[in-house]
C-alpha cells in the first residue's frame, strides 16, 4: 500500500494575518505608468475605486481564504473608518517597505561635500 502523501500547492505563499491585526497598504504603481488605485474589490468581487496609498494604516476586519485571486481581507482604513476588500499581497506588517528599512543610511564622510 502508497503511503499517503498531501498534494503541494503550486501557489506562492499568501501574507496571511489576524483579524483584528493592523497593518499597512502596500502599493506603487508599475513603473512608467500613471498614478492609479489598489486593485480591490467590494463584497461581491467587483473592482471598485478607492484612495488608498502605500504606507496607509488599515485594521483586518475579516477574510475569505478561496478568493478567486486568493486571500483577501476586508479592512477599516483607520483615518477615516473606509471599508474595502483587499488582496493580500496589498498588505505589509511594516510601515516602511521592506526594501527601504533595510537601505543603510550613508557614511557621514559621503554626506559632506570635499573641495
Amino acid at each position: 500500500m502508497a503511503a499517503y502523501r498531501p498534494k503541494l500547492s503550486s501557489k506562492k505563499p499568501q501574507f496571511v494575518v489576524a483579524v483584528g491585526a493592523r497593518v499597512y497598504v502596500h502599493w506603487s504603481p508599475p513603473t512608467g505608468q500613471p498614478a492609479c488605485p489598489v486593485p480591490m474589490l467590494n463584497g461581491a468581487g467587483q473592482l471598485m475605486t478607492n484612495d488608498l496609498t502605500d504606507g496607509q494604516e488599515v485594521e483586518v476586519l475579516s477574510w475569505r481564504p478561496h478568493a478567486r485571486d486568493g486571500l483577501a481581507y476586508q479592512i477599516r482604513r483607520l483615518s477615516d473608518a473606509s471599508e474595502w476588500w483587499i488582496a493580500s499581497t496589498y498588505l505589509r506588517r511594516m510601515r516602511v517597505r521592506q526594501a527601504e528599512a533595510l537601505t543603510p543610511d550613508p557614511p557621514a564622510e559621503a554626506m559632506v561635500e570635499k573641495p
